[in-house]
């Protein structure tokens, strides 16, 4: 045999050995880094079998249906994945804030014991919802009405959930909306909390004073007892929508400061905070890679119309994306001068069906836009759009419930449990809920409401305890594959598995050979062999 012959024989079997090599992994994309980074810790460890988001792409073993009747779920073990998923609230009235005199009786811990079992985040504005103005006083050199924050953020630390801050909702007179000719509509001390003021921005030369406040924010917080690392810069992009655009502004010029303006760039705004919260880290001496900065904060908006307005070209069976929020993403992606971690936020409704209460797909399938967005940012080059790989993925806010349907708290905790867990398969990080009660009619929280300071938890409240507890971040994952999956769904740790049945009939499940009835609508967690 020639020199020849023998390197093409030696190539030839070396490729057959690693076809035979990759054929037998759990995933089909042949991705397997050797290493991956903990976002959090910033430490290097193993990578798992695949990511999160790669566990749909797992071949799965055979869960097809005998002659039994019953819907099969086999895990893989074959394949995993390693969880970043963590629930969290964000507060929106005093409900769970109690005063000091109550603490001590049994009723008055309902809530807050409820808040260390279901959440690992808890989430605050500035102010709004149910807090005052920090800074109301124009005149005064600093912001002082503190009392009210301190109460909220040491809640958080009381129950033993990481403290997080939005930075929005700024004092009246900071604030203003454009008009057209480049000139801005500004508030008065009267219209503070009116609808008016939720649509406005910070004014191009009240900045400097925005950012003082920020900083006198971080000062506060950052230091015992408190210790806040996690920041959210202002909330769905209030004030920047610029009609004459059709579009946000989202840029990051600093508008117009010789004057009164309100036409800065989202962007530009977000990096001045992230560089004023990052010197106060510095000043006070703390780790900058434990502070953690998430924008840009933007509603993911979705149509049902077939022709909607400024469609993307992500379709979906539960309707089209719109592009604005995409445009916003990844200019922010491109231009921030750091993050650690991205913020958006969405619904299950789509943007006509907000007015209606109807759905136009099932609402099951409507769930899984929390997953696609995760995904979307996922599928960014990240040589372009730097961190769309890297960065933890937040829900801000999610809002995910039956609206078709007459309110059925299994019905609800089904669809919220589905949502989540179809979340954190995607490779999601935190979900924030907005409140802790639900709306009171048409959403299920995770209990009912405390203003008295005794609460009794709902269905969705044990489902959120099961994955802060057995699906926590730093779990393995293993692939479930349903022969039913429009019926059933099931995400499994090691020795966990949580089952969703997402109809309305009672159905029986047979996980490796263990069978399991669940109720109509009920979420199941169970202890399997395999």
């Amino acid at each position: 045999m020639s020199e020849w012959e023998k390197r093409s024989t030696y190539f030839w079997l070396c490729l057959a050995l690693l076809v035979i090599s990759l054929s037998s992994c759990a995933n089909p994309d042949n991705y397997s880094p050797t290493h991956v980074k903990n976002s959090v810790t910033g430490q290097v460890k193993p990578s798992p079998t695949s990511t999160p988001d790669e566990l749909s792409r797992c071949k799965g073993k055979d869960a097809s249906t005998t002659n039994d009747g019953k819907i099969h779920v086999l895990v893989d073990k074959s394949c995993s994945a390693t969880s970043q998923f963590a629930l969290g609230v964000t507060h929106v009235n005093n409900e769970a804030v109690l005063p000091p005199e109550s603490k001590g009786s049994d009723s008055s811990n309902d809530v807050r014991s409820l808040l260390r079992t279901s959440v690992s985040y808890q989430n605050t504005h500035i102010m709004g919802w149910g807090l005052p103005d920090p800074w109301p006083d124009p005149a005064s050199p600093d912001p002082t009405n503190w009392s009210a924050l301190d109460s909220r953020v040491q809640l958080a630390v009381d129950t033993g959930s990481t403290p997080v801050l939005s930075l929005d909702e700024a004092p009246w007179w900071m604030k203003g909306s454009p008009l057209s000719g480049g000139k801005a509509r500004t508030l008065t001390s009267a219209q503070e909390w009116s609808s008016a003021a939720y649509e406005t921005r910070i004014l191009d030369n009240k900045m400097d004073a925005w950012l003082h406040l920020v900083q006198r924010t971080a000062e506060r917080y950052m230091a015992p007892p408190y210790n806040v690392r996690y920041f959210q810069v202002w909330n769905e992009l209030k004030g920047y929508y610029n009609p004459g655009i059709n579009n946000y502004d989202f840029t990051t010029s600093p508008g117009n400061p010789n004057g009164v303006h309100a036409n800065h760039g989202y962007t530009y705004m977000y990096n001045q905070v992230y560089s004023t919260i990052m010197k106060v880290a510095q000043t006070q001496g703390i780790s900058t890679d434990s502070v953690k900065i998430g924008g840009p904060y933007v509603f993911m908006d979705v149509w049902s119309a077939k022709q909607p307005s400024n469609p993307s070209n992500l379709i979906k069976p539960y309707g089209t994306f719109d592009q604005r929020p995409f445009d916003v993403i990844e200019y922010w992606l491109q231009h921030k001068v750091g993050a650690g971690f991205i913020t958006v936020d969405s619904s299950i409704e789509n943007r006509e069906e907000r007015s209606t209460g109807n759905l136009a797909a099932n609402p099951f399938v409507a769930s899984e836009k929390f997953a696609d967005v995760v995904k979307w940012i996922h599928s960014l080059d990240p040589a372009v759009y730097s961190g769309s790989t890297t960065l933890p993925v937040w829900f801000a806010e999610w809002f995910s419930y039956p609206r078709n349907d007459v309110l059925n708290a299994a019905y609800d905790n089904a669809l919220k449990s589905y949502t989540m867990i179809e979340f954190l398969k995607a490779g999601g990080a935190v979900a924030l809920a907005w409140g802790e009660s639900g709306d009171g009619w048409s959403d299920k929280g995770l209990w009912t409401t405390s203003y008295a300071g005794s609460a009794q938890p709902e269905p969705w409240y044990y489902s959120a305890s099961s994955l802060k507890s057995d699906f926590a971040p730093g779990t393995k994952i293993y692939s479930t594959t349903v022969s039913a999956p429009d019926q059933v769904e099931a995400l499994a740790s090691d020795k966990k598995l949580m089952l969703v049945n997402k109809t309305k009939v009672s159905v029986t499940v047979d996980v490796n050979g263990q069978s399991v009835l669940l109720t109509p609508y009920q979420v199941k967690v169970v202890s399997y062999a395999g």
